[in-house]
Parts: structure tokens; sequence; C-alpha cells
């Protein structure tokens, strides 16, 4: 396990650090509270540049995102769910707001696994996750 920096508060000094899946749920439930869909970007603390993966949040309807980019994905891959939206949905990410393709969308509980997952694996990319090209 490593040690993440978790950006999503625009208004904070910089980066929350997670170390503990306690810790990345308390960010998460942070993030899910908020209204509407939103994002958290989790970076390893110690290599930034190796490996990121957005998590989008969105508690209302119980589903998310994921974009993920690292050495096997250099140009990013997006999740893949089994639904397809009628619009591109959208999540927001301090402020901005970046549009996903009609079928990123995937339940919520499996979104915050794959959290989990990056955190233990020290930002491996999720398995289990079906992804499609950025």
């Amino acid at each position: 396990m490593v040690a993440l920096e978790a950006w999503f508060d625009r208004e904070a000094e910089g980066p929350t650090i997670v170390h503990t899946p306690a810790e990345l749920d308390a960010v998460s439930d942070t993030v899910a509270g908020w209204a509407g869909p939103n994002t958290v970007q989790l970076l390893i603390a110690e290599d930034p540049g190796r490996a990121i993966l957005d998590v989008g949040l969105d508690a209302e309807y119980a589903r998310g995102v994921l974009c993920y980019s690292g050495p096997d994905a250099p140009d990013g891959l997006m999740s893949k769910g089994s639904d397809t939206a009628e619009e591109p949905p959208l999540y927001y990410f301090t402020g901005s707001d970046t549009e996903f393709p009609v079928d990123a969308e995937i339940p919520l509980a499996e979104v915050r696994r794959a959290a989990h997952e990056y955190l233990g694996t020290g930002g491996a990319r999720p398995a289990g996750i079906e992804w499609q090209p950025r």
C-alpha cells in the first residue's frame, strides 16, 4: 500500500494525503456527499506522474465513473458500464466539468472498490472493471 494524494477541494492549500482504506473512505464520503456528480483525483504521493485514477462519484444515483492513466495505459482509459445514458454524463472536478462517454457509468460500489484496489496495489489499474479508450 502506498500513500495517495487526493485532489478534490479547490479551497484546500494542497492535496489530502491518504494512507489507509479508512482515510480513502472519508475522502470518498466527503465527495459523494456533495450535490451532483463530483470527482476526486488520486495520485501516487511519492511519484505523482506514474499513475492517475480519477474517481467520479454520484451518490444520488448510486453510480460513478473511472478514468485511469498509467504505464500500461498512457493515453488513458475510462470505465465502461452496461447501461447507456441519453446524454454524456458530466462530472465536476474543482469547478470544471468533464464529459464521459454515455456508457461510462458503473455502480458506485464498483467505483469505490476500484479506488481501494488502486490504493492497495500502489497505483495499478484496477482489475474487474471493463475499460474503454479515453
